[in-house]
């Protein structure tokens, strides 16, 4: 199976760049040095590779001499950067509804990374989670947790604050202030995940741009567009879900189909069709499953139950024949 390639939509870039000249710098250059076309990114069937999106960002704040990138270009934002899915968030009719779109279709956004929420006693956490095997940078993250509280303030069209947020990557010394005044709450750096927070009496605040006729309609835009991205790469939607579902227990196919809200022959005929397997996409993701839990220290055994093995000798023997290296020589040489 090739490898699973993740992308953000174009219209991002707009606003990266837009970004940079507010910064004082060439964004022009410095798209053309990545070897993006800005006109090109306008179109929203256009999308930015994620390793280019990774180099842009990091240039980007190189460049413009900004620690602090990643939360500056979220006042760039605009209700259509985000194309059919940013029309029917602002049209819909509580925040609650908005999250729960926004959480529905993220995909639309960026394949990057996922999000997921709970509630639970009077708070609805709001929760980013990288894929494995995806390179991220601080602005990256920060640029998540900006574009993410600065949408809901254009929706509601009035300040809003979370209860709390939380960054998985260290702090920046001497600008950890300047992150807790952005977001109007405490930031907590170090974290185990990236979360926003938020109390759950906000989840019924009026939208004021509501408009159900605006929200049906571009919601199936939506669901349309969506329906794109899976048939051009409908291995790497399966890998998302295994992504999600192995820690849970879950790597039957049968399972997965499940989820996918398909028969299992669907799901075998569309990854034929794709030149694949649901073997080869359960080895990738198992793969970069490991590898990730191996650089954050978890034991051999606890690997081995997180991504689906009975036991640790079966997982050796498949790392190896996936990496060339048993766990501990890998982890070994991480370490080093």
């Amino acid at each position: 199976m090739r490898a699973v390639e993740h992308s953000t939509i174009g219209s991002i870039g707009t606003v990266i760049a837009q970004a940079i000249e507010g910064a004082g710098g060439d964004y022009v250059a410095l798209f053309t040095e990545v070897g993006l076309d800005l006109n090109t990114l306008r179109d929203p069937s256009v999308r930015i590779s994620s390793d280019k999106m990774y180099r842009l960002l990091q240039l980007a704040e190189a460049r413009c001499k900004d620690p602090l990138f990643g939360l500056h270009f979220a006042k760039y934002l605009h209700p259509t950067t985000f194309y059919s899915l940013g029309v029917s968030m602002y049209a819909s009719e509580t925040l609650g509804e908005y999250l729960n779109r926004y959480i529905k279709h993220y995909r639309l956004i960026t394949t990057n990374n996922f999000i997921s929420a709970t509630l639970a006693e009077g708070v609805f956490e709001l929760v980013k989670t990288d894929t494995p095997d995806e390179k991220i940078g601080p602005s990256q993250v920060d640029g998540f947790l900006a574009i993410t509280v600065q949408s809901v303030r254009l929706a509601l069209q009035s300040d809003f604050f979370p209860l709390s947020i939380s960054v998985a990557r260290p702090g920046p010394t001497g600008f950890e202030a300047k992150y807790a005044a952005f977001f109007g709450c405490p930031v907590i750096f170090d974290a185990p995940l990236t979360a926003i927070r938020i109390n759950e009496s906000d989840l019924s605040k009026k939208l004021p741009s509501a408009n159900p006729y605006l929200t049906q309609m571009y919601e199936q835009l939506t669901v349309d567009y969506l329906e794109k991205i899976d048939r051009a790469d409908f291995p790497a939607r399966v890998y998302k879900e295994l992504l999600r579902l192995l820690p849970t227990g879950v790597s039957c196919k049968d399972q997965v189909a499940q989820s996918l809200n398909m028969s299992t022959r669907t799901l075998y005929n569309k990854l034929e069709a794709a030149n694949t397997t649901f073997r080869e996409v359960l080895d990738e993701t198992r793969r970069a499953l490991a590898e990730a839990y191996m650089s954050e220290g978890l034991p051999i055994f606890e690997i081995a139950y997180l991504i689906g093995f009975s036991d640790t000798a079966n997982f050796s023997r498949a790392f190896k024949k996936w990496t060339g290296k048993s766990p501990s020589e890998f982890r070994d040489t991480d370490a080093s």
